[in-house]
């Protein structure tokens, strides 16, 4: 009985303050249009794209030397990574400057505090968020529809061209890392060169196999031909019948094979002729260094063929993302909704009435003599 005698006093209050609550509420509601239709209207432009792999710049998959399936979407670093761009400095600046947002948004860009406003209201009107389908979304508004579109395709376009660049720059760091390998590389084959010109002009002997195959067999001809000649001079030199002339020449043709023999196995270093032993120790020398010397320029080939393919995809416009929807001319407004506005005004200023009648006629009805007793 006393909460329903409580709740009869209540209406009772509001009854009799039924006036200044409606004059509140019917001035709230005046206000609130007023202010409402001041509001400017901003219109929302959006353009959702898709990271793609980086894994698409690789010479391997652009050249088809891998087995491996092409995934042309990128993962969810990828798609961090173009959010942290789209959220970057230097894609804000840009903006900034392309649209002259200092004067669009009437910032005073000379004040020291002209650049921290400016983005601050950008940054305001701007997101780069991904959304429930792990797309990215670059939502603008702007009061002019075709400058929020045009300035949402631009951030769209500016993220991919940063993208690119960084994709480019490891890109310069790899192909700059071939360059000094393969200058290093061309300096060791000149030097490499250099050495097997050099012996080869010191002795003379520009095939060092053939050569001691060749004076190989040259020495088991001469030593057979000593052999046999010998014989032939024991055996004709005793006969009377054979004229001195023949066996001086018999003699004359064995002094030639011990000499051809004496030159092939000679042993001084000094000695400019070509001798089996100074061609032998020439073989391990020039093997080594023949092998070197292919194996450098076997990789140099290499690193050659691998630096073009890398330059190949360097100058390849691989797009770091892929559009899924372009930002179209807005046709409506995204804000101000003046209607809840207005409805949350008079309910606010409904509340607001009904809490000062109470407290009014609590004041009002209250026994202050009560706080003077002792």
């Amino acid at each position: 009985m006393e909460n329903r005698d409580n709740l009869i006093g209540v209406l009772q209050t509001l009854y009799r303050w039924r006036k200044p609550i409606r004059n509140i509420c019917l001035l709230a509601a005046v206000v609130s249009v007023g202010l409402s239709l001041l509001l400017k209207d901003y219109y929302r432009a959006t353009t959702i794209f898709y990271p793609t792999s980086p894994r698409l710049a690789n010479p391997e998959l652009i050249f088809g030397y891998t087995g491996q399936v092409t995934d042309y979407y990128g993962g969810d670093r990828d798609l961090d990574r173009l959010a942290e761009v789209a959220n970057s400095n230097e894609m804000v600046d840009f903006m900034v400057h392309k649209f002259d947002l200092y004067h669009h948004y009437g910032i005073d860009s000379t004040a020291r505090l002209g650049p921290h406003k400016v983005r601050q209201r950008f940054l305001k009107l701007y997101s780069a968020l991904k959304n429930k389908n792990d797309a990215l979304e670059i939502n603008i508004e702007d009061t002019d529809p075709q400058m929020a579109a045009a300035m949402a395709n631009v951030a769209r376009d500016k993220v991919n061209q940063i993208a690119q660049r960084l994709n480019k720059e490891s890109q310069v760091k790899l192909l700059a890392a071939f360059e000094d390998n393969m200058t290093r590389k061309r300096a060791e084959l000149d030097m490499l060169a250099d050495s097997i010109r050099f012996i080869q002009s010191s002795t003379n002997v520009f095939d060092p196999g053939a050569v001691s195959g060749s004076l190989s067999g040259q020495l088991a001809t001469a030593e057979s031909e000593i052999v046999r000649t010998k014989a032939r001079l024991d055996v004709l030199s005793v006969d009377p019948l054979i004229p001195p002339d023949t066996i001086s020449y018999i003699r004359a043709n064995l002094k030639a094979y011990e000499e051809l023999k004496r030159v092939i196995k000679t042993d001084d270093p000094t000695s400019d002729r070509v001798s089996l032993r100074k061609v032998n120790e020439m073989i391990p020398t020039m093997a080594v260094l023949q092998d070197m010397h292919y194996q450098a320029r076997k990789q140099l080939t290499f690193d050659l063929e691998r630096y073009n393919q890398i330059r190949s995809a360097y100058n390849t416009d691989i797009p770091a993302l892929l559009v899924v929807e372009h930002a179209e001319v807005p046709m409506i407004k995204s804000r101000p909704k003046r209607s809840i506005i207005i409805l949350a005004s008079l309910v606010g200023a409904f509340l607001f009435a009904l809490l000062g009648a109470l407290l009014a006629e609590s004041v009002r009805t209250f026994d202050w003599k009560t706080i003077t007793t002792d």
